[in-house]
């Protein structure tokens, strides 16, 4: 075989699929990926080509990954099949697991998951084709030991037989079974078995044999005592490591005895010329064929053998000199008719006159007829599972029992709501004809009826199979039907399948009968849990627009009890401040029934408790084998699922064993719903509060702005008026740094409005041409001797006047800290812009200093220039960085800008 992996990849993300690949093929140069976007164009490919794994992923247009599981083992069972998913859920990794899947993996991670599906392929491949090998081998072994008229045992180095095939029981009287694991003494004369002991240990210490292994004759020792005359020829093998040896025996007294065995054989035993003629059949040939073994001596095999069949048969048989050649065909009998009929080539024979190919034949015409069987029931239950309501499951079943075993009089028989009758919801198409009135059964009817007999097999967990209805012993009520078998539909109802006829069904139609009872069972159960899935949904829609947890907790209650139909129903709701369990909801049935109970807490022994912390749900068929709270109460069934962090959801019902699977998918889904309203709700009340903050902080902020604009301006303006007046009565140094002072708090009042003022979000952004925006700002810009390079031209969406707050703050730094003749460069990025200079730039570690408030390094500035920036950008949803230009100096880059 070689080494190359061949994979399928299926899935609908082109992107994602091409990476996926190109990742597994790097991983292991043995892997070599084919892709498919969807189910249908990978079954597709599995059709035309050999592929050793399937990579799928979960959700895809059309087939999901599970459909596509299903129909990928239709075609190749044992094919590795790995679900590579995105989605997470627990339940995804169950329905997976329970369908059969070879291996679950996540998508999300890094490369990793690449490394770690990669290994998973191999690991699955290299699996696969080691079990297929020793399969394999196995198989050929037993084939040819369970085949071979000689006797075959194997021995470990202590004597003790490790295998024996089934003609040790023609040569020794002994089966198999009863030889396995006894002492090949057993088989020995008292007179051999110190010398054959011996002889073993020398082989084992020197590897000298003594002796001719390849034909050994002895006289062995029989069951019954006797001694027969055989001649054996050893060989030797390792398994595991341990040695082993292995014996062929044939008894030399056998020949008359074979004679007489294929004479009375069931099987056909033949020998074939190299022209495909009879030379000699056996005299079960009459049975299996309708001839005499001397009408077909001399005739061409072929001839018999229907055309479309011939040719199979020359292919599989050849020059019948191969290994063990078989075929399957249909052979004219004498009656005229085809019959069904297995042939196995053996070995070359040349004696007693007689000289051909061994041929053994057998009638496999039931097996056939079994197969077609099984294979159209395979058709109707795949149907089955398409079904999409009880009626159709119902007629859809009783149509296949019909067509598979001709059962006309057969009907399904559902149990009413109320549970006291099994009422028809499907009928065969004779039962009208024969019954007066559509069969229906009470649940209390008396003994000897139908009805009671009915209830009995729905009660059941068995087939009910009656030869002849009239003499069965425990009914009394004459019946249409004769042949009878009775199946319990799991909790749904009966599958009643009969005919007229006494001794109708044969054991393989009492198999497709339960196989189809089982299918449409799985059919129903699909068909209830989608139906009230549908309904829960609906109810459920409702819990995410509840605004507090009390009311999510009611409308839970109420989805549980009036969508799911249970009645004991307890929400409770987990409170730090009580230290446990607090009961937020609960129905009417479980307020009356049930003690009132504030606080379930750790240390109370709660079966809720117990569920909630280990965050998994929690089913009992009896409570009062539990050990619970409520064991001395009316509840027997209970069903705990946890809500998450939040609480739990509490189930009970009056009878025992009530819940199955379906309930705790149900309750599950419910429960998630409710996490997921607790979730809104507390993200809701998280943002109310935030919000809350959010007011007060702008409260104080426009409080802030008026004192800055109104307490502050004013005092300032009075004392640069003083100053001016000051001057004119005297010319002191100290007035200039008085208004350098004046000039410097007129700067840090402007930009602290600016920060107060600049933070909310903009909403009202529109196209702005950036390229006319810079130039308009550096004409407002004390530039002093600075040049311009404005090189960004593009239409950009923002508020072109906090635009141009950004720009001229990002310029008049450049020039404050450039020096001398700086140039300003404004350039366009992919997704915004930058503003840069070829001055002494900003020391690496600094460059996230530089957007604190107050930050600054020239005597001038105010240190909120650069904050101011990094505001702005904020309130567009941008991202600011300060970098180093390339000749030198700062640059600062503005990205995540939006392309008008």
């Amino acid at each position: 075989m070689s080494d190359r992996i061949s994979v399928l990849l299926v899935d609908d993300d082109p992107d994602l699929r091409a990476v996926t690949a190109s990742f597994l093929e790097r991983e292991d140069d043995r892997i070599a990926v084919e892709t498919a976007p969807d189910a249908d164009a990978g079954l597709d490919a599995l059709a035309e080509r050999d592929v050793e794994c399937v990579v799928s992923d979960y959700e895809m247009p059309g087939l999901d990954g599970l459909d596509f599981l299903d129909a990928v083992r239709e075609r190749r069972p044992d094919l590795p099949f790995i679900l590579f998913t995105g989605r997470g859920s627990e339940a995804v990794a169950s329905e997976a697991i329970s369908a059969g899947v070879t291996d679950y993996l996540q998508k999300r991670g890094g490369t990793e998951r690449y490394e770690r599906l990669a290994n998973r392929i191999v690991e699955a491949v290299e699996k696969c084709r080691a079990e297929r090998d020793a399969e394999q081998a196995v198989e050929q072994f037993r084939a040819v030991a369970e085949g071979a008229s000689d006797a075959i045992v194997s021995i470990d180095t202590e004597g003790v037989i490790r295998f024996a095939n089934p003609a040790v029981e023609s040569v020794f009287g002994y089966e198999p079974a009863e030889l396995e694991g006894e002492h090949l003494a057993t088989l020995m004369p008292e007179r051999y078995r110190e010398e054959h002991r011996k002889a073993v240990e020398r082989y084992l210490d020197t590897g000298e044999r003594g002796i001719d292994w390849s034909n050994v004759r002895f006289e062995a020792l029989h069951r019954d005592g006797s001694k027969i005359p055989v001649s054996v020829s050893y060989g030797e093998f390792t398994v595991d490591g341990e040695r082993q040896f292995v014996g062929v025996v044939r008894d030399d007294a056998d020949r008359d005895r074979h004679r007489a065995f294929i004479e009375h054989t069931s099987d056909v035993v033949a020998v074939l010329s190299s022209d495909w003629r009879f030379r000699y059949l056996s005299p079960s040939c009459e049975r299996v064929t309708g001839y005499a073994p001397s009408e077909l001596l001399g005739e061409r095999s072929l001839d018999y053998i229907h055309p479309e069949d011939r040719e199979a048969v020359e292919a599989a048989f050849g020059e019948l000199d191969g290994d063990l050649p078989s075929a399957e065909y249909r052979f004219r009998t004498a009656d005229g008719e085809y019959r069904w009929l297995e042939s196995v080539g053996s070995e070359r024979i040349d004696t007693d006159g007689i000289e051909g190919y061994v041929v053994t034949t057998r009638d496999v015409s039931a097996r056939k007829e079994r197969e077609r069987t099984l294979s159209r029931l395979r058709e109707w239950t795949r149907e089955l599972n398409y079904t999409r309501t009880t009626e159709e499951a119902a007629e859809l079943a009783v149509e296949a029992i019909d067509d598979l075993i001709d059962a006309g009089l057969s009907g399904i028989h559902l149990r009413t709501e109320d549970g006291d009758r099994l009422e028809p919801a499907a009928l065969g198409q004779s039962v009208p004809a024969l019954f007066e009135t559509q069969p229906s059964y009470d649940r209390d009817a008396p003994p000897g009826t139908r009805a009671a007999l009915a209830w009995n097999a729905f009660r059941g967990e068995e087939s009910v199979v009656i030869d002849e209805l009239s003499t069965y012993e425990r009914i009394d009520e004459s019946s249409p039907a004769e042949s009878l078998v009775l199946r319990p539909i799991g909790d749904h109802g009966l599958f009643v399948v009969s005919s007229p006829e006494p001794r109708k069904f044969t054991d393989t139609d009492i198999l497709v009968a339960e196989i189809l009872s089982g299918h449409l069972e799985a059919a129903l159960d699909r068909i209830e849990r989608e139906s009230r899935v549908e309904r829960l949904h609906g109810a459920t829609r409702t819990l995410v627009r509840a605004e507090s947890r009390a009311e999510i907790a009611e409308r839970a209650v109420e989805a549980a009890t009036d969508v799911l139909g249970f009645s004991i129903v307890t929400v409770r709701v987990h409170d730090e401040a009580a230290g446990g369990l607090v009961p937020s909801a609960v129905s009417p049935e479980a307020e009356a029934l049930l003690p009132e109970r504030e606080t379930f807490t750790p240390d109370g022994g709660s079966l809720n408790w117990a569920a909630f912390e280990s965050g998994e749900p929690r089913m009992y068929d009896d409570i009062r084998t539990a050990d619970a709270l409520d064991a001395d109460t009316a509840l027997r069934s209970l069903l705990i699922v946890p809500i998450g962090e939040y609480g739990t959801i509490a189930i009970g019902e009056t009878e025992p064993g009530v819940f199955g699977g379906v309930d705790e998918y149900l309750a599950g889904i419910l429960a998630t719903a409710a996490e997921t309203a607790f979730q809104a709700e507390a993200r809701t009340r998280r943002l109310a509060e935030r919000t809350a903050d959010l007011e007060r902080q702008n409260d104080r902020l426009e409080e802030f702005a008026g004192v800055v604009s109104h307490d502050l301006r004013n005092p300032l303006e009075v004392a640069r008026g003083r100053t001016e007046l000051a001057r004119e009565e005297c010319d002191s140094e100290h007035l200039a740094a008085v208004e350098h002072a004046h000039g410097r708090m007129t700067a840090l009042i402007d930009d602290l409005l600016t920060l107060a003022r600049e933070g909310d979000p903009v909403t009202d952004a529109e196209p702005v041409d950036l390229g006319q925006v810079v130039g308009s700002c550096w004409r407002t810009v004390d530039t002093r001797d600075a040049t311009l390079r404005a090189e960004a031209e593009r239409m950009i969406v923002a508020d072109e006047s906090r635009l141009r707050q950004l720009l001229e703050n990002l310029m008049r730094n450049s020039v404050e800290h450039g020096g001398d003749g700086v140039t300003v460069t404004v350039g366009s990025l992919p997704d915004g812009f930058y503003v840069a200079d070829d001055g002494p730039g900003i020391e690496p570690d600094r460059r996230e200093e530089v957007f604190d408030a107050g930050y600054s390094t020239s005597q001038s500035g105010t240190g909120f220039g650069l904050r101011i920036v990094e505001q702005v950008a904020d309130a567009h949803g941008w991202s600011v960085r300060a970098v180093e230009s390339e000749a030198g100096g700062a640059r600062f880059e503005i990205t995540g800008v939006e392309s008008a």
